[in-house]
């Protein structure tokens, strides 16, 4: 495994911090390698992007049952990170 590049701008986080956004952003693509998080610290907010050596992004797929988007790059981050931690559900 690669390490990951980080760049951090506008503070400082702790190591274990940085743990936990390193192992998000593997969680979020588990089929693909995080090369890079850039991390924009913003008072108490933290603006992560993570940079993955394929990225997956799906042609086509459905958000909220009923909207289809055709192009994932078209969402903004957080459209794109509710996509990536949406969970199947079991119901057929």
């Amino acid at each position: 495994m690669q390490e990951v590049e980080v760049i951090v701008n506008g503070g400082i986080i702790s190591d274990a911090e940085l743990q936990m956004y390193i192992a998000r952003g593997r969680r979020n693509q588990p089929h693909n390698e995080l090369v890079g998080i850039t991390i924009t610290i913003d008072g108490d907010y933290a603006d992560i992007d993570y940079k993955y050596a394929n990225p997956l992004v799906p042609q086509r797929f459905s958000v909220n049952g009923d909207m289809i988007i055709e192009d994932f790059n078209s969402l903004n981050k957080a459209k794109q990170a509710e996509y990536l931690d949406m969970v199947a559900n079991d119901i057929e």
